[in-house]
């Protein structure tokens, strides 16, 4: 009685039991698989019974497995324990394969022997570790490197495949827009997919780009998941091209986690999943979160990194602007001064002639020239630009630029024509900056073009405002050297070097502080043609506006 009541209790928790208990015969067939089996593979008993212990593992390792199973239906050893052992994989019914600990011990029932295997699945376990290492690995990586295209390509790639099989990174502007930085794919095939989903700029973290989901995340958000696929294709890839890449990866569910630092959003990383069913479970969220702690802080580094950098570079840029550029007007200055000083008071000529001052105070506004543009600049850069907006007719301030420049003209021998529609629109603009920039792009188009050219002045309406534009004959501008004329003391290399190089970055600063654009349509060899916008009194309002 006691017998039975004991088989009875044992059979009662073997049947309880969460681990896999699997009875096989001695031909290594199931000849019992308890409720704990069921759960753990999905398959039932009743499906089961007379199987191979082979179909519970992957293909690849049957072979071997049927080696170990004889060596130890033939060995003296009468079982191994879980940790004598090292980690197996099983095979679920849906074709998963996982992680697993087994044991297995060999007994004698009724002169026939059995195998008892025990199995338990560890992938819970084994995610959690992965969970963590991923952490620390991320804490080194992410510190290594002070580089930001690096630090960007790291935060994509890290988090695969535990947390997706492919991902993209969007970092925010300081305007709140935001572009799709890195990309990343487990299946080294799918590079040049993943590639196409990124708009790269010159400079990582400052071009602005088509605001997109990021933009929309406050720092306060907590991380997403996404199932609704087309619309989140549609709201994060609005180039078809781009679209048609990523539909072409394959997503199945999304997890958009917001990265934060200084107490703002800088940009979101999307962790796509591409199997059937996937989902990212709880702990999941939590480790992506923890991750995005981690690369927004790495990326908030690497950017004060680059503008430390960046101002080191500005300020040896100036200086070499200040002491190249100043020099002439200081040294004109000294030889000036320095010729009076030397002349003898007592021999009746006076001591400084008209042409004398007025050379003087040519060297001193050319220097104080100097001075202005870099303070402009200084003021550019730091957001801190301002002008004074008022409703005006443009006409006559280009009218009064291009009677200034006139006489400019006839000296260099060249051919002076203006375009004006009449009459023009009334815009909201600073006049005196707006004659800034006219002279800037007039004193280029004179400086570069050669003596019997034309140089043509054109101001056309438009439906926003006003469009400006200075065509000349010179040689125009190369191809590779466009994407740079606007930059802060940047000039063409193939040029000797005319002026400071600022000109163009405070025109750009300027008109786009009035809310217009400014641009560039030149082919080497046939000329260039200068142009910039301003709104009309229409479209902003008056009074004094920062950059």
């Amino acid at each position: 009685m006691a017998d039975t009541h004991s088989d009875a209790a044992l059979a009662a928790i073997v049947d309880i039991a969460a681990d896999a208990i699997i009875a096989l015969d001695s031909a290594f067939r199931i000849v019992r698989f308890n409720r704990g089996a069921e759960q753990i593979f999905g398959w039932t008993e009743e499906i089961m019974l007379g199987q191979p212990i082979d179909r519970l593992l992957p293909m690849a390792v049957r072979a071997v497995h049927r080696t170990h199973e004889q060596a130890f239906a033939e060995g003296s050893t009468e079982s191994r324990r879980m940790a004598q052992r090292r980690e197996i994989a099983g095979l679920r019914r849906n074709g998963e394969q996982f992680p697993a600990e087994a044991s297995i011990a060999r007994v004698t029932v009724d002169g026939e022997r059995t195998f008892m295997v025990m199995l338990r699945d560890v992938s819970e376990r084994r995610r959690s570790e992965d969970r963590q290492a991923l952490l620390a690995t991320a804490g080194w990586v992410l510190a290594a490197s002070l580089d930001v295209d690096s630090t960007m390509a790291a935060i994509a790639e890290l988090p695969l495949p535990l947390l997706g099989e492919w991902s993209v990174l969007e970092l925010l502007s300081p305007h709140g827009n935001s572009r799709r930085a890195a990309a990343a794919h487990t299946d080294p095939r799918r590079h040049d997919d993943t590639m196409a989903l990124i708009s790269r700029a010159s400079d990582a973290m400052e071009r602005e780009f088509p605001a997109t989901s990021a933009g929309r995340i406050a720092y306060e958000t907590d991380a997403q998941r996404i199932t609704d696929i087309p619309s989140w294709l549609a709201a994060n890839f609005h180039e078809p091209m781009a679209r048609e890449r990523a539909a072409s990866l394959g997503a199945t569910a999304v997890l958009m986690v917001p990265l934060r630092a200084g107490g703002r959003a800088i940009g979101a990383l999307h962790l796509v999943r591409t199997q059937p069913d996937a989902t990212h479970s709880a702990d999941e969220v939590f480790t992506a979160d923890q991750f995005a702690g981690l690369a927004a802080l790495a990326l908030e580094n690497a950017r004060l990194y680059q503008e430390a950098r960046r101002a080191v570079r500005e300020r040896d840029d100036m200086l070499a602007v200040v002491s190249h550029d100043l020099r002439n007007p200081v040294n004109a200055i000294v030889m000036l001064t320095g010729a009076v000083l030397q002349r003898d008071p007592d021999d009746g000529r006076p001591l400084m002639e008209r042409e004398d001052v007025e050379a003087i105070r040519g060297a001193a506004r050319q220097a104080d020239g100097l001075i202005q543009d870099l303070q402009d600049v200084s003021r550019i850069a730091n957001a801190r630009l301002r002008v004074e907006r008022r409703p005006v007719h443009l006409a006559e301030w280009l009218k009064e630029s291009a009677d200034i420049f006139e006489p400019v003209m006839e000296e260099a021998v060249l051919r002076f024509v203006r375009v004006i529609d009449e009459p023009l629109p009334m815009v909201h603009a600073d006049g005196h900056r707006i004659q800034q920039v006219l002279s800037n792009l007039l004193g280029n188009a004179v400086r570069f073009t050669p003596e019997g050219g034309e140089i043509v002045l054109t101001a056309t309406r438009y439906e926003g405002g006003v469009r400006i534009s200075v065509r000349d004959t010179g040689p125009g501008v190369a191809a590779a050297d466009v994407p740079r004329l606007f930059e802060r003391y940047w000039q063409a290399p193939r040029l000797l070097r005319a002026g400071s190089g600022l000109g163009l970055f405070i025109a750009k600063g300027i008109v786009e502080a009035h809310g217009g654009a400014i641009g560039v349509d030149s082919t080497s060899g046939n000329g260039s043609e200068f142009w910039f916008t301003i709104p009309s009194a229409a479209v902003l309002p008056t009074g004094t506006a920062p950059l």
